[in-house]
């Protein structure tokens, strides 16, 4: 990493990420957390803390006879303290949609895929959201006990490949 008058003259390696998708009590949400823990020397480059937390409540709604999927990335109400939120307990009333976020898909047995139209549309909606608008997914696919997420790292495309750790398969439709 190469640091010129106190910036990043180039983009940092991509850091350690965790994605958490938790099943809510309403059959068609679930939540997303997703964690970054930043190398303290990237972090301080940056400008900020060593780790960054994201959570996500994504509605899922199935179409075409259950083949079509959308899935609507929805932020949480600011003055609802991140730390509160469960998916034991989700308000939906507590959250924002992001229509122009929404990505669209296909489900099909053991698999799913879905993103975010090309359009500048999802970027105009999530400029207020700050650095936690990295964490959006913009593109989601599932085989398996894998699920792959396109995040944003330093305004590029960055893909986080995930595997189920336990459990039977949940989240991401994954339902059982």
């Amino acid at each position: 990493m190469n640091i010129a008058r106190g910036r990043m003259a180039e983009a940092p390696a991509p850091q350690h990420v965790t994605i958490t998708i938790e099943p809510t009590a309403k059959a068609d949400w679930e939540l997303w957390r997703v964690h970054m823990d930043v190398d303290p020397a990237v972090a301080q480059a940056a400008g900020s803390d060593t780790s960054l937390d994201a959570v996500w409540a994504l509605r899922i709604a199935l179409t075409g006879g259950g083949r079509s999927i959308r899935l609507v990335p929805n932020f949480l109400n600011p003055s609802v303290p991140i730390e509160t939120v469960s998916a034991t307990g989700f308000d939906e009333r507590q959250w924002y949609p992001l229509e122009a976020c929404t990505l669209v898909g296909r489900l099909d047995p053991g698999r799913l895929t879905a993103q975010v139209p090309p359009a500048e549309m999802c970027v105009a909606a999530s400029m207020g959201l700050g650095g936690k608008r990295a964490f959006l997914p913009t593109a989601v696919s599932r085989t398996g006990d894998f699920v792959y997420a396109q995040l944003t790292y330093f305004g590029k495309p960055w893909k986080v490949a995930a595997r189920r750790q336990g459990g039977p398969p949940v989240g991401a439709c994954g339902r059982r």
